[in-house]
């Protein structure tokens, strides 16, 4: 594959070779999904009849581990954070009523942090109905599946780093425009009804060090966010002007050349408008403290995924810093430091 491939050129993980070798139906299979960073929403203004879309990177770490088994019944099982099963629940209850399957048994063994700007409710959702499907043979987009469990009514970003991984763009939603048109500033989580926005385009992204830093914080979900929405928007249609200028003339270009420099500053540059600036001031000023720690000891195009409180560096070799970030996170409260790499495949079967 060719970096840079555009996303109508790519092959989803649709597990076509596998079911030349297996049965068509099977008893229990395990997928993983990979996190995702989001960048920052473009379009939070309207003007021209359309809103959100999003820029954002699937990532090899932190990783959703699901297994599914045939059941005649639906069960949700989610140690790690028990008070998410029933959204679990209604969600494989929705993929096995609209495929009229029997029931399945989705069990998470592994899941990024919630609340952090990592992705993890799209990431379980979708990839439980993804791997519900794939017991019986089935291999329906990500899209689809996240139709069917409710997500993608702002962000299309966790969409395509389960399908495709890598750099993506989405389009956005109509907005005011008739039906499967938002009408208000919302998050996915208050846009029932609204279908996941289209990607755009999707890129391999380099091979360079992606450092995550999550200090001690939480970001905004449920009622909080969806008030959130209504406080900040319409963001000025000069920052969405901006932030458009910003990436395609420099950030997308510094993708498909590997330019780990221009890419930082595009970055640096695209954070500090619209939407963004308004996350970023949600959060305490630990987050910001530490934004500025990563920039100072090498980071490139630091920023805060979603809300937050997960960050993010670039770099050719970021391992002395994560050492480094390690130790002033556990002077401060503690908190999480993962180095990784970018995800270029999305979502497989383990």
């Amino acid at each position: 594959m060719n970096a840079g491939q555009p996303v109508d050129q790519k092959a989803g993980n649709d597990f076509t070779d596998f079911y030349k070798l297996k049965p068509l139906i099977m008893e229990e299979i395990v997928i993983q999904t990979p996190a995702r960073l989001h960048f920052g929403l473009i379009d939070l203004h309207g003007g021209l009849g359309r809103i959100d879309g999003g820029i954002g990177l699937a990532l090899k770490e932190p990783r959703t581990v699901i297994s599914a088994k045939r059941s005649r019944n639906c069960e949700a099982s989610c140690p790690m954070e028990p008070a998410f099963e029933a959204r679990l629940g209604t969600a494989i209850q929705a993929v096995c009523k609209h495929y009229e399957f029997p029931g399945a048994a989705v069990a998470v063994a592994e899941r990024a942090r919630p609340h952090s700007g990592l992705g993890s409710a799209s990431q379980t959702l979708v990839g439980a109905g993804i791997a519900v499907c794939a017991l019986h043979g089935l291999s329906p987009g990500a899209r689809e599946i996240a139709g069917l469990v409710g997500r993608g009514g702002t962000s299309g970003i966790g969409i395509g780093a389960i399908q495709q991984g890598g750099f993506i763009l989405d389009g956005g939603h109509r907005f005011r425009r008739g039906e499967g048109s938002k009408f208000g500033y919302s998050p996915s989580s208050a846009s029932v009804g609204v279908p996941p926005p289209p990607i755009l385009t999707r890129y391999d992204f380099p091979a360079w060090d992606v450092l995550i830093a999550v200090p001690q914080g939480e970001g905004a979900s449920g009622d909080r966010e969806r008030d959130l929405f209504e406080e900040a928007c319409p963001v000025p249609a000069g920052d969405v002007e901006k932030m458009c200028r910003i990436l395609l003339s420099q950030m997308l270009p510094a993708v498909l050349e590997a330019d780990l420099e221009t890419f930082g500053a595009a970055m640096e540059a695209f954070q500090g408008y619209g939407f963004k600036v308004f996350e970023a001031e949600t959060q305490g000023p630990l987050v910001a403290t530490c934004a500025e720690f990563l920039r100072a000891n090498g980071g490139a195009g630091v920023g805060m995924s979603s809300w937050g409180p997960t960050l993010y560096a670039f770099g050719h070799d970021l391992s002395a810093l994560r050492e480094k970030a390690d130790n002033w996170l556990a002077s401060r409260g503690g908190g999480e430091v993962i180095l990784t790499k970018a995800n270029n495949e999305g979502y497989r079967r383990l």
